[in-house]
C-alpha cells in the first residue's frame, strides 16, 4: 500500500464516521418532525441556514426531501459498515463503496447546481458550494479508489492461510 491510498483511507474512514452524526443531527431535521429533535440541533441548523444562507435546507424543496430520505434510510447504515470495513480493512467493502460513491456522487450533481445556478443561493453561493462539495470529492475519490484494485487492502490473513491450505 502506499502513502496515498494509506492517507485516503484515512480520509474515507473519517468521513464516514463523522457522517454518522451529521447525518442523524443535521440532515435528518429535513424529513424527521422537529419535535423529534433537542434545541440545541434545531438551533444548529439555524445557525446553518442563516450563516451560509442554505435555502434548500430551508425551503426543503420535494426533489432535497427525497434525497435526504435516501441518505437516512440508505447511506446511513452504510456509514457504519463502511467503518467498521475500513477500520478491519476488509476487502469485501470494495463493491459496496463503488455503488454508495457512483450514488452519492450522482445526488450532489442537483444540489451543487442549484447553489451555482439558480438565483435563489443568492451571495453566498460559493460558501455553500465549498460546504457541499467535499461531499461529491470525497465519494468520486472513493470509487476511483475502489475501482482501480481488485483487493484494496491487499491480502488478509485468512486469505493467505486458504491458499496455503490449498497448496497443501
Amino acid at each position: 500500500m502506499g502513502l496515498l491510498t494509506s492517507v485516503l483511507d484515512r480520509i474515507f474512514l473519517a468521513y464516514f464516521i463523522l457522517h454518522i452524526p451529521t447525518t442523524v443531527i443535521v440532515d435528518s431535521q429535513s424529513v424527521v418532525p422537529a419535535q423529534y429533535f433537542p434545541s440545541w440541533a434545531k438551533e444548529l441548523l439555524q445557525w446553518h441556514i442563516k450563516t451560509n444562507g442554505d435555502h434548500l435546507v430551508s425551503s426543503n424543496p420535494l426533489w432535497f426531501v427525497s434525497l435526504v430520505a435516501c441518505e437516512i434510510l440508505l447511506q446511513l447504515p452504510f456509514f457504519f459498515v463502511a467503518s467498521y470495513a475500513f477500520l478491519k480493512r476488509r476487502n469485501w467493502i470494495r463493491i459496496p463503496c463503488i455503488v454508495y460513491g457512483s450514488h452519492v456522487a450522482t445526488t450532489m450533481v442537483p444540489i451543487l447546481s442549484e447553489f451555482l445556478f439558480s438565483p435563489e443561493a443568492g451571495p453566498k453561493r460559493l460558501t455553500l458550494v465549498s460546504i457541499y462539495l467535499p461531499y461529491l470529492v470525497v465519494p468520486v475519490l472513493l470509487v476511483v479508489r475502489m475501482a482501480v484494485v481488485e483487493r484494496p487492502f491487499g491480502s488478509t490473513a485468512a486469505g493467505k492461510r486458504s491458499k496455503k491450505n490449498k497448496a497443501q
